[in-house]
C-alpha cells in the first residue's frame, strides 16, 4: 500500500526533485494557502498532472526517472 504524502513531504519532494524553486512554492502558497490542494494545483499548472502521485506513476512508466 502506497503512503500518501502530507503537505510538508510533498513540499520537500517538489524541491528535492527540482520541480519548483523554493521561491515559486513560497509565492504560490502565500497566495493560495499552504495545502496539498495548492501544491497539486501548481503541479497541474506546470506539468499537467492531477497530483504528484499521478506524475510519478506516469514518469515511472515512461522511464524518465
Amino acid at each position: 500500500m502506497k503512503k500518501d504524502l502530507n503537505v510538508n513531504e510533498l513540499w520537500d519532494q517538489l524541491l528535492d526533485l527540482e520541480l519548483f524553486t523554493y521561491e515559486e512554492l513560497q509565492l504560490i502558497t502565500n497566495i493560495n494557502g499552504y495545502s496539498l490542494e495548492t501544491l497539486n494545483d501548481a503541479i497541474f499548472a506546470r506539468y499537467g498532472y492531477r497530483d504528484f502521485e499521478q506524475m510519478m506513476e506516469e514518469w515511472k512508466n515512461e522511464t524518465i526517472f
